[in-house]
């Protein structure tokens, strides 16, 4: 499925940039596979080695359980959000992420834009407070201090919460579905002050501030 480009891929090999492509699917295939959606020639690479997927206005990055992993800023992944400013080493290729904005301005200007952007974003952040009920956190209480924070287990069940300037979402991310309320969802959706979260086995009442 095609969607308006919110920014594009520059792929190097080296210090080579060999190709660019712009990201307006909700899907893109990353491999030696010659029909995927981006094509990598290396040996250490495999035919399907990862994917991107588009929630929301983020995307995410999956290893599929290649032969020689997936590295975002440095460090083996297995999912996890994809953001402007990040790059993947797949094999001999680095993948950097470039937001749609970015080529239209010098590295300095744009880089000082960013940080003024970024700053007034987190102060526009809904507050949000999580009371873990049931999981290994139990009793504990955590305030989000991030735009995105991941709940539950890898290999079981996955769910990021969302903090946006109009609201806090649920995103499914990968297993069995999320709860809310005791009612399963299976799309993205607004939370609301006092839910009750079930991701895996952690349970986890959730507190906005709606002021």
């Amino acid at each position: 499925m095609t969607i308006q480009t919110i920014g594009k891929l520059e792929i190097y090999s080296g210090d080579e940039l060999v190709s660019e492509l712009p990201l307006n699917k909700t899907a893109l295939s990353i491999g030696r596979d010659p029909q995927g959606d981006v094509l990598l020639m290396d040996p250490r690479i495999s035919r399907r080695h990862a994917k991107l997927t588009q929630i929301s206005s983020s995307y995410f990055i999956e290893d599929c359980d290649s032969t020689n992993g997936t590295l975002l800023n440095g460090r083996p992944v297995h999912k996890h959000v994809f953001r402007p400013g990040d790059s993947l080493r797949i094999g001999n290729f680095e993948l950097r992420y470039v937001a749609a904005d970015d080529a239209k301005q010098p590295n300095h200007v744009m880089h000082a834009l960013v940080q003024q952007i970024t700053q007034k974003r987190r102060a526009e952040l809904q507050k949000v407070a999580l009371f873990f009920l049931q999981g290994a956190q139990k009793g504990q209480v955590e305030s989000l201090r991030k735009p995105l924070f991941t709940i539950g287990s890898p290999g079981e069940s996955v769910a990021v919460i969302a903090r946006r300037t109009h609201g806090t979402y649920l995103l499914h991310i990968g297993g069995e579905m999320p709860e809310v309320n005791g009612v399963e969802i299976t799309h993205t959706m607004q939370l609301q002050d006092g839910d009750v979260i079930d991701v895996g086995e952690d349970k986890i009442k959730i507190t906005l501030d709606l002021d």
